[in-house]
């Protein structure tokens, strides 16, 4: 199980502000609407590429009729949306709305190869009766297989500048107290000299 991102506060004290600042993670629903437009998208891409390649019939098809069919309906998928995880953090879909995909320990960009293991992820996310996506709606953090799999989180935009104010919070927090401690005068008590007559 992941740990939060939140880091414990200092001299014992009661995180009382933890809910106003916690990720507000993107529910179930949000994540299907944003997946459809997605879909929707792509097909307003891929189907006209298809026809130019194969004619209207290729609409109907059961196999793969060539390399580009594949190329299409595959590779290109891919491409596009690791590109868009990479310099936008998410997909059109999920940037329309308003969702964002972040590391679940950091809340930063996940790595290239965190986000290569997550699209994998997916694959065994749908495999199982599509058990693995259905699990955002169970899940405590809102993760399906493929983001725990990658460790991610999908949050909402606002949610997500929110919580990292709270961990540049916590982490001011952290130094100001470690300051404080080591700027505290060494109080232990010194017992005076004794008047010694010998040496005036």
């Amino acid at each position: 199980m992941e740990s939060s991102p939140r880091q414990a506060p200092v001299n014992g004290s009661k995180d009382s502000d933890s809910e106003s600042i916690s990720p507000a993670y993107a529910g179930f629903w949000i994540r299907v609407l944003a997946a459809l437009l997605d879909s929707i998208l792509l097909l307003m891409v891929m189907v006209p590429l298809l026809m130019v390649f194969y004619g209207p019939g290729v609409l109907f098809a059961t196999e793969s009729p060539g390399l580009a069919y594949d190329l299409i309906n595959y590779v290109m998928p891919l491409i596009a949306v690791i590109v868009f995880w990479q310099y936008r953090s998410a997909t059109p879909g999920k940037i329309m709305m308003g969702l964002v995909i972040v590391d679940a320990k950091t809340l930063g960009k996940p790595s290239f190869g965190k986000l290569v293991l997550r699209y994998i992820g997916y694959y065994v996310s749908t495999i199982p009766l599509l058990l693995g996506l259905i699990w955002v709606g169970i899940d405590k953090r809102k993760q399906g297989w493929h983001d725990k799999i990658a460790g991610t989180l999908v949050l909402k935009t606002d949610a997500k500048q929110q919580a990292k104010a709270g961990l540049e919070s916590d982490n001011a927090e952290n130094i100001a107290a470690g300051s404080v401690l080591k700027a505290q005068p060494d109080n232990t008590a010194t017992a005076p000299e004794k008047h010694d007559p010998w040496k005036e």
